[in-house]
């Protein structure tokens, strides 16, 4: 007797298992279309991903946009997102309304470096 209700106990869960796969349990599996790695949305405006910034980055006009700085280089924002540095390719209205009334007007900033001074030997006698 002990035997069948050892038997009978261990069937039972596999009677469950194949009683609700009989029962016309379905899945169906739809593929998403796939957004290229280096294409992405930040902030609902699509964006490109460089590899790094431009050089001389900091010379050009910039504007806080989001807690951070976005530079204008040529047409384009280049901002530093959480995976790296990235444009705009669809320029945002708070940017495009900065470019407009400010960075239009002035000429990109330039980095000059002091001339050296020369230091001279001093010879004591």
């Amino acid at each position: 007797m002990l035997v069948k209700t050892r038997i009978r106990g261990a069937l039972a869960p596999l009677l469950l298992v194949a009683g609700i796969g009989a029962t016309g349990c379905t899945a169906s599996v739809t593929a998403e279309p796939v957004t290229p790695v280096r294409a992405r949305v930040l902030f609902s405006y699509p964006v490109v991903h460089v590899e790094r910034a431009p050089a001389r980055l900091h010379e050009h006009p910039h504007v806080v946009y989001r807690g951070r700085n976005a530079y204008l280089v040529g047409k384009r924002w280049y901002y530093p997102s959480e995976r790296g540095w990235v444009y705009f390719a669809e320029e945002p209205r708070e940017l495009r309304r900065y470019r407009e009334t400010h960075a239009d007007a002035r000429p990109p900033r330039r980095h000059l470096e002091s001339p050296r001074e020369e230091r001279r030997r001093r010879y004591y006698d």
